[in-house]
C-alpha cells in the first residue's frame, strides 16, 4: 500500500504512517551517517561547531556541547518495491547499538569498519513504521525528502547491534 493512501493520525495534522509487513535492508550509506546537533534546540550544526548560532546552546557556561546524532540512509525492500528511507537518532541506535559519536570514533580508528557495518546490515529483515517527511524549518538536507523510519524491530532472534559485530571483527589491540 502506498504511503499516500494511508490516513493521518487522529489530530488530522499528523503525518501519515505506513507499516509494511516486513522489509529487507538492501543498502546502507555509512559514508555520511551523522551530523552535529544542538542539545537545546536540536538544530543541525556544521561540523566543528562549538555552539549553536540560533539559540546559543552548547556555548559553555555549563551547557552541554553539540553532540553527533544519527542520520542513517538506507534502502528497504518491501514485498513490491525498494524504498529509500532515513533513520534519525533514536531509531538508528536500535540497529547500531551505540551513540553516533562512539561509532564515528570507531570508524576513524578502524579503517574499513564503515563498509563492514553496511555489509553487516545488508539482508537484515525488520519490521518498520514509516512516516512521510516533515516539512519544517529545521532542515537536515536531502534526507528530508526520504520516508522516515520512526520504529524498527529486527526480526532475526539472534540479531546483535552492529557495534557488537564490529567489535568482534575489530578487537581492541
Amino acid at each position: 500500500m502506498p504511503l499516500a493512501a494511508c490516513t493521518a493520525g487522529g489530530d488530522g495534522g499528523a503525518a501519515a504512517t505506513w507499516t509494511p509487513p516486513f522489509c529487507t535492508i538492501m543498502a546502507v550509506d555509512t559514508s555520511d551517517f551523522s551530523y552535529l546537533s544542538c542539545p537545546r534546540c536540536e538544530l543541525a550544526l556544521p561540523d566543528g561547531a562549538v555552539s549553536c548560532f540560533a539559540c546559543g546552546g552548547g556555548g559553555g557556561g555549563g551547557q552541554p556541547a553539540p553532540t553527533r546524532v544519527y542520520r542513517l540512509l538506507l534502502s528497504l525492500a518491501t514485498h513490491d518495491r525498494v524504498v529509500p528511507v532515513v533513520l534519525f537518532n533514536r531509531t538508528a541506535r536500535t540497529l547500531m547499538g551505540c551513540p553516533a559519536d562512539d561509532l564515528a570514533r570507531f570508524f576513524a580508528a578502524h579503517p574499513g569498519s564503515a563498509r563492514a557495518a553496511a555489509e553487516a546490515l545488508r539482508g537484515e529483515m525488520c519490521r518498520v513504521v514509516l512516516r512521510a517527511p516533515a516539512r519544517n524549518k529545521r532542515s537536515t538536507g536531502a534526507a528530508d525528502e526520504r520516508l522516515r523510519v520512526v520504529s524498527v524491530v529486527p526480526l532475526r532472534d539472534s540479531f546483535r547491534p552492529i557495534v557488537d559485530a564490529l567489535r568482534t571483527l575489530y578487537p581492541r589491540s
